[in-house]
């Protein structure tokens, strides 16, 4: 039995020792050198990535061209920019441009050279800028002026004014006179000349100054809104919140009211 299992073994190997090398077929690596996704952010501030809200991406494989616009307004002189590849792809910026998945310009049109597996180079362009329609901001008084303004009444929304205008100052486009009736009394009506400083470039925050000290009367209460430093706006909220230094009702030396479009 022993020596018929040796037999059986020798002939195995001879067999397979006699066959003749074969040509094995590898499969071709991949050829195409796309950017299939991007992404675009900045760092929050609990440290992580924050994604940025876009209104309109679009990526064309012929043209190889990707242009985003954000959503909100963003200075595009240090935002975080990266995205998906075809598999095995790698990329590199070309110029001035920025690493991908690094912060940097985006101040105008950047190139990158994506090279696939096989070794084919395709250059894309990559442009990123604010939506084109969001609100003309060349005269900020403009946002929280003419028809449509409402007023929101923080501590008692309840008690919002039901009347208000607001006009720019002598045609001024940092300065605006809100007039409202406080608590919806029309025996307090009041006027709030306030003045918009310059914002900021990065957040597009920017502050609020109570030009004129006011004081009124209003169920029994006397108050008063002092003339100073009164709160911020933002240019991506479109809100004005009023918050100047408050008396006459609470304990809190605060009353604050947000201005915006309806």
């Amino acid at each position: 039995m022993n020596k018929l299992i040796y037999i059986n073994l020798l002939a195995v190997v001879l067999l397979f020792g006699c066959m003749q090398p074969v040509d094995l077929e590898v499969d071709v690596l991949p050829d195409k050198s796309d950017i299939i996704s991007l992404d675009v952010g900045l760092m929050g501030e609990n440290g992580l990535f924050q994604s940025l809200p876009v209104t309109f991406e679009e990526i064309d494989a012929e043209t190889r061209t990707i242009t985003v616009h954000l959503k909100t307004f963003m200075s595009m002189e240090s935002i975080w920019v990266s995205g998906r590849l075809e598999n095995g792809c790698t990329i590199k910026p070309v110029g001035e441009a920025p690493a991908f998945g690094k912060y940097g310009d985006y101040t105008q049109p950047r190139k990158y050279i994506v090279t696939s597996p096989a070794g084919t180079e395709a250059e894309w362009t990559i442009e990123i800028m604010n939506d084109p329609n969001l609100p003309d901001i060349s005269c900020i008084a403009d946002l929280w002026t003419g028809a449509g303004v409402a007023c929101k009444d923080e501590p008692s929304p309840g008690y919002s004014p039901t009347s208000v205008t607001a006009e720019k100052i002598e045609g001024s486009c940092n300065q605006i006179k809100f007039t409202i009736n406080f608590w919806q009394d029309s025996n307090a009506i009041i006027e709030l000349d306030v003045e918009l400083g310059e914002f900021d470039e990065n957040t597009f925050v920017g502050s609020v100054t109570l030009l004129n000290s006011v004081s009124f009367t209003s169920f029994g209460y006397n108050m008063a809104y002092e003339a100073g430093t009164a709160g911020t706006y933002s240019l991506n909220s479109l809100e004005l919140n009023f918050d100047a230094a408050f008396s006459g009702y609470g304990s809190s030396g605060s009353y604050p009211l947000t201005f915006y479009k309806q």
